[in-house]
């Protein structure tokens, strides 16, 4: 198992301190995130003994339905915070497969592997900085034929509370959503009931660094944002959850199908 921990951006550093900080509770909290990763095994292609990447595995929600779709498959699971990654070994101890290695890894930044058959992200793409140019990269690692999954946040995600800090004129530490290759399937839901519950979701599963210069809000204006969203959109905030799918830069139309299995 491989954890030498890779030079960070402030920002992934930040990333990875806050979900270390929540490993050990994550999946307590993370319904919402392993429903997306089982709406994603769906589109997981047919493959014998594939040699398979995953970036920001985290505790292991969609490592384990890689691990049981190809038992005989090779893989190396990667995560930027080391107590995720202890979480997901741990996680998947019971799979009866020997072919798992583990690596701390910014996905931004990924490499050191080629000839892969599949690579996935499920809920990672978003946390950075130029998703678009990382895909790009990601692309060129992937042998003939090769496929890559992702599910990631959307553009049009947590709309309603940017909308109503604009409106406040109070600062938005949230990150900047960009709109990805490859969208196979678009969704928008709605899991909390209010602005409150919405934060306390993020703040559980360490989904809160905030951009980088961003000075947290007084409790005062927080409060006052969490009414003014209730008030105006009932407390309903939008996640919107986009799957993708990319080929390699030279696999045919027999390559497998889109659709899930």
């Amino acid at each position: 198992m491989s954890l030498n921990s890779p030079v960070l951006s402030r920002r992934s550093a930040a990333v990875a301190a806050s979900f270390d900080a929540h490993a050990e509770s994550y999946e307590l909290h993370a319904g919402f995130q392993r429903a997306v990763a089982d709406h994603l095994s769906q589109y997981l292609p047919e493959l014998k003994q594939p040699c398979v990447l995953e970036l920001g595995c985290g505790t292991g929600l969609f490592s384990r339905h890689l691990v049981n779709r190809y038992p005989d498959g090779s893989f190396v699971l990667t995560d930027v915070a080391p107590a995720m990654i202890a979480e997901c070994r741990r996680n998947l101890a019971p799979a009866k497969t020997a072919h798992i290695s583990y690596e701390v890894m910014d996905a931004g930044e990924a490499g050191g592997h080629a000839g892969l058959d599949l690579i996935v992200s499920s809920m990672t793409l978003h946390w950075l900085s130029d998703p678009v140019t990382s895909l790009k990269r990601l692309e060129k690692l992937l042998a003939p034929g090769g496929v890559l999954l992702y599910a990631t946040l959307g553009p049009e995600s947590f709309a309603e509370w940017r909308s109503v800090l604009a409106e406040l004129g109070l600062p938005s530490g949230l990150a900047e959503i960009h709109q990805l290759p490859g969208a196979i399937e678009d969704e928008r839901v709605y899991p909390d009931e209010s602005a409150l519950a919405f934060l306390q979701r993020m703040k559980s599963v360490g989904g809160l660094t905030p951009q980088e210069g961003y000075a947290p809000l007084s409790p005062g204006a927080l409060r006052r944002a969490i009414h003014a969203a209730d008030a105006k959109f009932g407390g309903r905030i939008t996640w919107n959850i986009v799957y993708g799918r990319l080929n390699a830069p030279d696999a045919s139309a027999s390559s497998p199908s889109t659709k899930p299995a």
